[in-house]
């Protein structure tokens, strides 16, 4: 059977630190908006640095909740650390009290605006052109919780340095909802425990899975044939790896320790410390 490579895109092709960190700014000077303060106001900024501290010393005590589910680590980059910020300078001046209204608000409304002000300049980790143009011939796809769009975009923007890349742009599937736990779905265990994080990782991301299930279909190949490269264990590879796939870690200096020591661990994961691993990982030699 051919080997399927999936790509995650933000974070793991770029420098989710650089390229966010105008999204971090307009959110805070969103954030004081809403509370009545004047942009860049030294009490929110100190809040952030604050939470920021407290996430990196503890992550496995910070999960991003989504729906009132714990379902990443939220120190992991500056779009899912800007939520319990938010909730923590909301809640010092007693702001938008309502659960079902700060979620809208968060992860709808000031998410997509703020996500808007990054676009146009991708901030790219080493190697990323190196390593897509050279998976881009083979059986690879781009699945992404992002705009499908906005990604393609990122993708040819490459074009210019690397020519080989221009076929992904086409291979992009975005609004992965990779938060999503469907409960109600059995298609694979429920939970899996990971030594040094107190709470278990769920498993059950319903519409992330039919994406990968739908290309595998397309290739004509099986769980065992795939690979699954991304930057957030949680998120990204482990439903696909308790269904059989191989999976690469991209770490950075905010991956979770327990996340580490888990792939490194397991003889179907490996970490990814330079993007340029990623064809012979995926392929072997090309």
């Amino acid at each position: 059977m051919p080997t399927l490579l999936v790509l995650d895109f933000d974070g793991t092709m770029t420098d989710a630190e650089a390229e966010g960190a105008p999204f971090r700014a307009g959110y805070l000077d969103d954030l004081c908006m809403l509370v009545g303060r004047p942009a860049g106001d030294p009490e929110i900024l100190a809040i952030a640095d604050a939470v920021e501290a407290e996430l990196a010393a503890a992550p496995a005590a910070h999960p991003f909740l989504w729906m009132g589910r714990a379902v990443a680590p939220a120190t992991v980059d500056p779009y899912l650390r800007m939520v319990p910020i938010a909730h923590r300078v909301l809640d010092r001046f007693e702001a938008i009290p309502s659960a079902l209204d700060r979620g809208r608000l968060l992860g709808g409304v000031l998410y997509k605006y703020n996500y808007g002000k990054t676009l146009g300049r991708p901030v790219f980790r080493a190697n990323a052109g190196l390593a897509l143009s050279q998976v881009a011939a083979r059986a690879t796809w781009i699945v992404t919780n992002s705009d499908t769009h906005h990604v393609a975009g990122k993708v040819m923007s490459l074009a210019a340095a690397y020519p080989n890349v221009q076929p992904l742009g086409e291979r992009v599937r975005g609004m992965a909802r990779k938060f999503d736990v469907d409960d109600r779905w059995e298609g694979v265990a429920a939970e899996l425990p990971l030594p040094g994080l107190d709470r278990p990782v769920l498993l059950r991301r319903h519409a992330y899975h039919d994406i990968l299930a739908a290309l595998l279909r397309d290739h004509g190949a099986t769980w065992s044939d795939l690979v699954v490269v991304g930057d957030i264990f949680e998120l990204d590879l482990a439903m696909p790896l308790a269904l059989g796939a191989r999976v690469g870690l991209v770490a950075s200096t905010r991956t979770p320790a327990y996340e580490r020591a888990f792939v490194e661990a397991h003889p179907r994961a490996r970490i990814i410390d330079d993007l340029a691993e990623i064809p012979a990982f995926a392929f072997g030699a090309l």
